[in-house]
């Protein structure tokens, strides 16, 4: 058992398992959006609503999850794209939730902005400490 996760460790490294994991999260998510009502989402996504319902939207979640997932097995170098997709939602959702606040539609949405724009951080400083690169190769 030590052996096989070991294997797989070396395959993923900090890219994969960065990427796979957010990409079963953002699956995880997606779904929710799709089978709960989520009234403050609902509000602090308007802008969005506008463009396509709720439940469409926790598709875009669950696609880019499965995306993160496909990318995270991939070589490091082959899986930027990955980084790009798991990116997207919660850069999404920061924005929505800051126009939001800003116009007075929903004033507390500014309290949700870091939580979405730190997953947006916290990924792009994984791929950019990477590089593209694992630490074995």
């Amino acid at each position: 058992m030590r052996a096989a996760l070991l294997r797989v460790w070396r395959h993923l490294e900090w890219r994969g398992v960065t990427l796979a994991g957010l990409g079963i999260l953002w699956s995880v998510y997606g779904l929710g959006l799709i089978l709960t009502t989520r009234t403050a989402v609902i509000s602090g996504t308007a802008p969005l609503i506008r463009i396509m319902c709720i439940e469409a939207w926790g598709g875009v979640w669950i696609g880019c999850g499965v995306l993160g997932i496909v990318a995270g097995a991939l070589r490091p170098g082959r899986d930027t794209w990955g980084f790009a997709a798991v990116s997207l939602p919660p850069a999404y959702w920061a924005l929505s939730f800051t126009a939001t606040a800003l116009t007075g539609d929903y004033e507390v949405a500014w309290a949700a902005v870091p939580v979405y724009a730190a997953l947006v951080f916290l990924v792009t400083v994984v791929a950019v400490l990477s590089r593209g690169r694992s630490h074995g190769r």
